[in-house]
């Protein structure tokens, strides 16, 4: 299975930065170790989580350098290089080339609604025509077509590997996974349903919440390969009570359980609402109700 390149739990990496943009690497390297120290395989940067089209370029680019600088050696890098403008994705993809990835991803061209499938396609063999690095596209619930009906489009390019599946249909995931005889490389993406992709054949998985729990989040995955199902059930609920407690909040408000690490977690670009002293002491305390601050402090 030539394809099957990345498997195991990857965090959806924050983007770290401060008021005029720049990245605080300080941060970077406490979030870096945190997530590696408890299992963590890789990391996605500049993807949503990361902020990716409301950041400029420079910016993205200093948060992948210093993902680089930090990682250690056998730690997966994937840089998401989606950008609003085509010109921007490929002076992130050239940009990627030059550092040195182990691969590229892309979430869909922007207002993908407004392109027809067949372009959908040209897009990430464009984007895999240019990379030196392997690519893993993006099945979304924004595309406007059948996911495996793309699946099966893009995985005819020989630099495209596989995809972050972001939708929630698992019906039509067991199907993805299926594409190409299986070899195509599925890493699921809704954190909440980690066992659910695992489940339909997930090779690993991409997620935000494994920023501030890598040791639970890699806890349902090593779990669940080793069959001990009703364990990972366990830590998949404990998991989603974090996200109960901060979904619907902006990403401000998801970097700020890094606090408890004493990382500086800096700015979040508007048009974001910086969370309020109060708005963190709330947090905090409920995190720490819930029994989430000895593991985010480990």
């Amino acid at each position: 299975m030539k394809n099957i390149l990345f498997e195991g739990v990857y965090s959806a990496t924050f983007s770290i930065y401060d008021k005029n943009m720049n990245v605080i690497k300080d941060s970077v390297r406490q979030l870096i170790d945190f997530n590696i120290k408890n299992g963590i395989k890789g990391f996605y940067v500049g993807g949503g989580t990361g902020e990716c089209v409301v950041l400029p370029n420079e910016t993205r680019k200093q948060m992948l350098e210093a993902v680089k600088e930090y990682a250690p050696k056998d730690a997966k890098i994937i840089a998401h290089i989606g950008a609003g403008h085509l010109e921007d994705t490929e002076d992130l993809v050239f940009h990627a080339n030059e550092i040195g990835v182990d691969a590229i991803s892309s979430l869909p061209p922007s207002l993908t609604s407004y392109y027809a499938p067949d372009e959908t396609v040209e897009y990430y063999k464009h984007i895999a025509d240019l990379s030196n690095a392997p690519v893993i596209a993006y099945a979304t619930p924004v595309l406007t077509c059948d996911p495996v009906w793309f699946a099966n489009e893009i995985i005819t390019h020989d630099n495209i590997v596989g995809l972050k599946v972001s939708i929630r249909d698992y019906y039509a995931f067991e199907k993805l996974k299926n594409v190409n005889g299986g070899d195509i490389n599925i890493l699921n993406g809704p954190d909440e349903c980690m066992m659910a992709g695992l489940a339909m054949g997930a090779d690993g998985a991409i997620g935000t919440t494994y920023n501030l729990l890598p040791k639970t989040a890699c806890s349902i995955y090593e779990n669940f390969k080793n069959n001990n199902v009703d364990e990972a059930k366990k830590y998949q609920k404990h998991m989603n009570r974090l996200i109960d407690r901060i979904l619907g909040n902006n990403l401000a408000y998801w970097k700020v359980p890094l606090q408890l690490l004493g990382i500086d977690t800096g700015y979040t670009v508007a048009p974001a609402k910086m969370p309020t002293n109060e708005d963190i002491r709330t947090l905090l305390k409920d995190l720490k109700e819930l029994g989430f601050a000895e593991e985010i402090k480990l």
